[in-house]
């Protein structure tokens, strides 16, 4: 063997102490092996006498990346080193330990024209889309293709645990991944997922930290590449265009089912008209003869009036006016000197088409009925909705007003703390029970006490025998004459009575009692009862909080919490009320 190759092993192996075999990585197999098939190798490459194996070994930090990007990070740091190395007599810092990272190289290097920081090697497995001197673009046709292409971020689409989330997005679209060779790996944008959804012929883009990018400034770079944009959206267009046709269909049919709602909704106003005019016609909710519908829509006008938001002439407001009217008739000198002439006439006319007004002013049939609202009576006016109901009805709404609200978004949509509030420990507590019975079965020793032990039934009945047997021998021995016999049945009475000692004494003839079993498991389940939601956090199930939740005290609680108006009005969260014909009306806005 040779001097420089002595040399040569020498620098491999104590780079291999100074870094690889340190605390840093503990000898590490898994990093020892890249060490040696690809750090080493690489080294040889750049410079047969690993005159930068120290650097690229140094700067190497697969503790920031994981996965197959250990080795992209590796790859990245050897194509800087080469170029560094071929570019070496063009640079100002001819000496590579004077670069402190991977960064400051690469920015220098930069400033010469050698923009890339990485290759990127193109596998059977994906579809290369574009690629030009900053960007390369893939498509992965399998999981694993889209986990190597994604390692380094956070994408669902590139998790090893699942395939389910790249399954999914694959069959309702599309991934491409944007890499860009330029960026350093700490830039969360150096790799952008862009996912096309045939659903909608929508696209969006996330970056390595699986956040969507919605201000697209942050990636103009890619936004202004027109040619690579274009490549993705001509590959799409191929690959879909069967379902692209087919979703532009669906959407051409949306605006007409739209346009078809708008009419309906037309022809719905007209209806509308029709219907209040008849009632109008047959003074239907005249107050003094009327239904439950009929008091309801009076009582929304009174309060509609007394809130102010009656947007005609109130018969106040007229009285009013024919008041200033009269007064004014009455001092004019003309209606003075002439009390009959025709200055005199036009203000009996204007007085009258008041008092018509008047008749006319605060028209109940001005409010529309429109739908049951959980049991409230609905109208609308002024481009307003309203719930109105008695106090009953207003319970019972605000109850099924919020049991749909939990089955839209579920208890989560309220705050953790208040959800706990209403757990049912019983519940919790049976479902608990089992779980008690066969921990505590399994090692009724570790949870229950010497003194809730007996004998068994077995034990019992050998007892029992050994006892009948010792009776026997002792009526015996009373009617024996001879003493060798007396002695005989004696020392059997007395090896019988230490057989008993012996089964009394044997760990193995006890067992735990039913009772002390039951007493356990009922104390266990009293501690739940008491604590349901701590002994489900104990248990590792905070996500079956919910499962527990007693729904009537929940939905009580969020009504006795926030009150009814919360509930009921989504326009403020107000509860009115008015009372009209001995009643009192809960008003609630809805719109």
């Amino acid at each position: 063997m040779s001097l420089k190759t002595i040399l040569l092993e020498g620098r491999v192996e104590d780079t291999y102490s100074k870094y690889i075999d340190s605390e840093r990585w503990l000898g590490s197999p898994q990093i020892e092996k890249i060490y040696y098939d690809e750090i080493v190798p690489g080294s040889a490459s750049i410079n047969p006498n690993h005159k930068y194996l120290d650097w690229i070994t140094k700067n190497w930090s697969p503790t920031d990346v994981e996965g197959d990007e250990i080795i992209h990070n590796l790859k990245e740091i050897l194509l800087a080193v080469s170029k560094f190395d071929t570019q070496n007599q063009r640079l100002k810092i001819k000496d590579l330990n004077q670069y402190k990272n991977i960064d400051q190289l690469f920015d220098t290097l930069q400033k010469l024209g050698q923009t890339a920081r990485r290759t990127v090697e193109i596998s059977d497995e994906v579809d290369r889309i574009y690629e030009d001197n900053r960007f390369v673009v893939v498509v992965p046709k399998t999981h694993k293709s889209s986990c190597y292409y994604g390692a380094g971020t956070k994408w669902c689409t590139a998790s090893k645990d699942t395939d389910s989330h790249f399954s999914n997005y694959k069959t309702n679209g599309e991934l491409y991944y944007i890499i860009d060779k330029t960026l350093p790996t700490s830039s969360p944008y150096y790799k952008v997922a862009l996912n096309k959804k045939i659903a909608g012929l929508t696209e969006d883009f996330w970056d390595v930290q699986d956040k969507p990018i919605t201000d697209t400034t942050k990636i103009m770079t890619i936004i202004q590449n027109k040619k690579m944009l274009e490549d993705i959206r001509n590959h799409f267009g191929v690959k879909f265009e069967e379902r692209i046709q087919q979703e532009k269909e669906l959407q051409a049919k949306r605006l007409s089912r739209n346009e078809e709602m708008r009419e309906r909704e037309r022809l719905r106003r007209i209806q509308q008209g029709i219907e209040a005019q008849q009632r109008r016609e047959n003074d239907e909710w005249n107050p003094e003869n009327t239904d439950a519908l009929g008091l309801a829509a009076n009582a929304l006008k009174e309060w509609l009036i007394e809130e102010g938001e009656w947007e005609g002439e109130t018969k106040e407001d007229l009285r009013g006016q024919l008041e200033d009217l009269r007064s004014q008739m009455e001092n004019d000198p003309d209606v003075i000197a002439d009390p009959n002439g025709e200055k005199a006439q036009d203000y009996g006319m204007d007085m009258n088409n008041i008092e018509d007004a008047i008749e006319e002013a605060e028209s109940v049939y001005d409010i529309i009925p429109l739908y049951d609202y959980y049991g409230m009576y609905e109208f609308e006016y002024g481009g307003a909705e309203y719930a109105v109901g008695l106090d009953e009805a207003a319970d019972e709404a605000a109850i099924e007003r919020t049991r749909s609200l939990i089955d839209d978004i579920g208890y989560e949509g309220f705050s953790p703390s208040f959800m706990e509030w209403y757990v049912d420990g019983d519940r919790v507590a049976d479902y608990a029970e089992d779980w008690f019975w066969d921990d505590m079965s399994e090692a009724p020793e570790d949870y229950l006490d010497d003194d809730d032990r007996e004998l068994t039934q077995h034990s019992k009945d050998e007892i029992e025998k050994i006892n009948e047997e010792i009776g026997r021998l002792q009526e015996d021995l009373e009617e024996l004459d001879s003493e060798v016999e007396r002695e005989v049945a004696q020392d059997r009475i007395d090896e019988l009575e230490e057989l008993k000692e012996d089964i009394k004494m044997d760990d193995d003839n006890y067992e735990y009692t039913e009772e002390a079993k039951d007493e356990y498991v009922e104390r266990r389940m009293d501690e739940v009862r008491d604590d349901p939601v701590g002994f489900l956090r104990d248990f590792g199930m905070e996500e079956s909080i919910k499962d527990f939740i007693d729904e009537d005290d929940f939905i009580e609680g969020v009504i006795e919490s926030d009150g009814r108006g919360h509930t009921l009005s989504s326009y403020d969260g107000t509860e009115n009320e008015i009372s009209f014909d001995d009643e009192w009306y809960y008003i609630y806005r809805t719109n």
